[in-house]
This record gives C-alpha cells, structure tokens and sequence, in this order.
C-alpha cells in the first residue's frame, strides 16, 4: 500500500518556524530503511513516532496518526533528542 502525507497548513508553518523542519524532510525521514516507529502513549488519540534520517542526514522525530490511511496525518516533526539518538545507533 502506497502511503501518503497531510499536514495542516497552519500547525505546518508552527513546524517550520519552531523546529525549521519542512515537509520534504519528513517525507524524506520515511524513507530511512533503518527508521522505527514507536507508539506515543501519552496522547488522548493514538499517535505514532517515526524516528529517521532525513536525505541530508538529519534525525527527525516524526509525530503522526494513522485513521486516514493510506494517508498518514503529520502532527508536529522535531531533531531527535539524545535518547533517541543512542536508541536509533543502537538498531
């Protein structure tokens, strides 16, 4: 199944301001062959992380849900922090 990606306009240009993180990047984080994803148990709603490396090497947290699929709602996307780091070498 081929997946997609929507992102709201608004908390779109949050991202970018906030974390400069675009929406090529995200998509391209997806790609990462050694990316994981983990279950975000915090969330009222289910909310899925992806953890990968961008085309120009950056390590993304990625927050999205799946209830469109095949299109996957992007929430927020964040540079990796240190634990996330070691976890994803650590594969």
């Amino acid at each position: 199944m081929d997946i997609g990606f929507v992102w709201d306009e608004s908390k779109y240009q949050i991202v970018v301001k906030k974390h400069n993180v675009k929406f090529y990047e995200v998509v391209s984080a997806f790609d990462d062959p050694n990316g994981f994803e983990a279950f975000d148990p915090l969330q009222h709603e289910e909310r899925w992380l992806w953890v990968g490396k961008t085309y120009d090497d950056r390590l993304l947290i990625v927050v999205y849900t799946e209830q469109d699929l095949p299109l996957y709602r992007i929430i927020t996307a964040y540079d990796a922090e240190r634990s996330w780091l070691d976890e994803y070498y650590q594969r």
